[in-house]
């Protein structure tokens, strides 16, 4: 396999979140400082994104299945396995049971776009570098107006700290993560022996507010005025969502 082989499979895999956080770390130093490599990542989003458009991942139902393989002409993989040599029938049964698939869920179910996928890969990563290290800030404090401050010339965002100890979630301390190849802020709370990364963007578009669990981790987002912000934690649900809501009513109206 030559280097440009690999370096695409790289990327296509970047873009699917399938890296580990030390390689996409890696992919977006070589991102930041190769333009070629950056429209290439931008081909490969705007691919994914016409196929996120496409093909919805819903269910496809038992009869549909069993029409497109009557009309390929193949027996059904459950039954006989003698069909593995005609791959294009396959990949036509695959197609168009994931456009059957589409056309019923209709919209049902939401996607993220193509870049927002990728946020939630970095952001993500992050976070779990973060845990990795020593300790999962830069600067350690308690108080806002230390860490606020601190932000300033390291990153071109320098977000509100609000103060959440009282119920129960305590500032420690930020961070400065690299999404998207530029440094961003992190605020760095605590629950309990949990830790809560904040990490701050500008906001592209209409971001909605929502939940995901990922990979152990709990990801919340939301977005206020020109800034998205994106909360990580092994927390459970009902605690990240109370966090999320205490910290939102305390940086402004919610977005």
């Amino acid at each position: 396999m030559s280097g440009d082989d690999e370096t695409l499979l790289l990327l296509s895999a970047y873009a699917d979140g399938e890296l580990s956080p030390g390689e996409v770390l890696a992919m977006e130093r070589r991102l930041a400082a190769e333009p070629g490599l950056r429209d290439t990542a931008e081909r490969l989003r705007g691919l994914s994104g016409a196929l996120r458009e496409t093909l919805a991942q819903v269910p496809v139902p038992e009869n549909l299945r069993g029409h497109v393989i009557g009309r390929i002409g193949f027996a059904d993989p459950a039954t006989r396995r003698g069909w593995l040599g005609s791959w294009q029938a396959l990949a036509a049964t695959l197609l168009l049971g994931l456009a059957g698939g589409a056309a019923i869920g209709g919209g049902a179910v939401y996607q993220d776009r193509p870049e927002d996928a990728m946020l939630r890969t970095a952001v993500l990563a992050g976070h779990l570098r973060g845990l990795a290290a020593p300790q999962p800030f830069d600067i350690a404090s308690a108080d806002g107006h230390v860490v606020k401050p601190w932000f300033n010339g390291r990153t071109t965002i320098a977000p509100d700290a609000p103060d959440l100890a009282e119920q129960g979630f305590p500032l420690v301390g930020g961070r400065v993560d690299i999404v998207a190849g530029s440094p961003v802020p992190t605020l760095v709370y605590r629950r309990d022996r949990h830790v809560i990364s904040v990490t701050v963007v500008p906001a592209s578009g209409d971001a909605p507010t929502d939940e995901e669990r990922r990979d152990g981790s709990t990801i919340e987002r939301w977005t206020q005025g020109d800034l998205t912000y994106w909360a990580v934690s092994d927390l459970n649900t009902r605690d990240m969502r109370r966090f999320a809501d205490l910290f939102r009513s305390r940086t402004g109206r919610p977005g």
